[in-house]
Parts: structure tokens; sequence; C-alpha cells
């Protein structure tokens, strides 16, 4: 018999995805399985015959049952969507069309931020180790915060910047790395980003430090 498959796809899967979710954070981190899945997905949009057959072919066989167990939780989080269906066909009379399942994103970067009173509580002490290691005598506080602020705000713009990148080799390269590795590189570039598009960033730093005298 002469079969024929075509992917239709129709929701296609960005590069990188925030995180804002506690949930969704939970599942990428802490769910081995869901992690195994999504892994398989890098491959690209699959089926859930696809699916089923990549967790035997890592000695890992899973009931249907639960691998759609798996999937719902991945959708619910937003990690995972239906993004096309393949079409079989077989004759001209005979056609069948399974649901094709892809990753959100190609790379998920977690940033959920600390709750603001614990927040309050590093800040006070991550001024008090500046004062202490770069000799300063004490801090603006509502200064300090605000130059952290347009910091995250720098860091949110970036992501769209990253959405946009057309080099192959980066992409592919950023992901390659697991949750934690993406969320280092991805911190650090953010970091560096904004110290190298800020040049007076040294002067608004030191207007929220009192020197010694």
């Amino acid at each position: 018999m002469n079969m024929k498959t075509q992917d239709v796809i129709i929701n296609r899967e960005r590069l990188l995805k925030t995180i804002y979710d506690l949930e969704s954070a939970k599942c990428l981190q802490d769910d081995k399985n869901c992690q195994l899945l999504l892994s398989f997905l890098l491959e690209g949009p699959m089926t859930f015959e696809d699916i089923k057959n990549s967790f035997i072919e890592v000695q890992a066989e899973k009931s249907d049952k639960t691998i759609y167990g798996y999937l719902n939780k991945l959708k619910k989080a937003d990690l995972v969507m239906e993004t096309g269906k393949r079409i079989i066909t077989f004759s001209e009379s005979q056609i069948k069309t399974l649901t094709l399942y892809s990753r959100t994103a190609k790379v998920f970067y977690i940033a959920i931020d600390i709750k603001k009173e614990i927040r309050e509580t590093y800040f006070e002490l991550i001024g008090k180790l500046l004062c202490q290691i770069l000799d300063y005598t004490d801090f603006d506080r509502d200064c300090f915060k605000k130059l952290y602020d347009d910091f995250i705000q720098s860091k949110r713009n970036d992501v769209q910047r990253i959405n946009e990148i057309e080099n192959s080799d980066i992409v592919e390269l950023i992901a390659s790395n697991d949750v934690r590795g993406t969320k280092f590189v991805i911190d650090t570039y953010m970091f560096f980003a904004f110290i190298a598009e800020n040049q007076n960033i040294a002067q608004e730093f030191n207007k929220c430090f009192k020197k010694k005298s």
C-alpha cells in the first residue's frame, strides 16, 4: 500500500517562553517524566504514538493513560500545545488524521520573583554587604531599588530580543541546556547586556551610596 504522510502545522513554537507561574516552574524542575517528554519534543512535533515509542526507546515504557496525563499536565502549564495534524493517506477513500503535539517554546526561562516582603529583607542585606565591601557608609534604599527595577525592565525587553534571533547555531545552543543551565546563561547575558547598554551605570550606582568622607 502506497501511504503518504503530511504534517500540517498551525501553531509554531517560539524560541523563548518566560515562566511566571509557580506550578509551571514546578512541572519543569521537579517532574522527571514531564522533563523527559519535553526532551522528546525538542526534535519537533510528535503524535501520541511517536511519544509513546520514545518512552519505549529510552526503556521508560508508560501506559496510554499515563502519557495522556503527562500531556494534559504540560498543556495546563502552557508548556505543550496541540500544534497541528498529521494526515496519513492510504488511498483516496482512506485517510487518517492524528494530533501533533509540540513544546510552546524551544527554551523555557523561569522568571518568578521572590515575595515582596522577602525581597525587602534581601535588598537591605545586599545594600549592607555592598557598603561593607566597597567601603560606603550608607545607601539610599529607594534609589537602589529603582536601579534594580530598571534592570528587571531591561530583562523583560531582552526576552523579545532573544525571540528575534535568527542564528540557528545560537538557537540550538540555548535549547540544548536544561532549565537551570538556560536560566544561568540568560541571566548572565542579560546582566552584561544591561551594563554594556548603560554606560552611566556606575554613576547611577554611586548616587545610591554614600562614600566615606
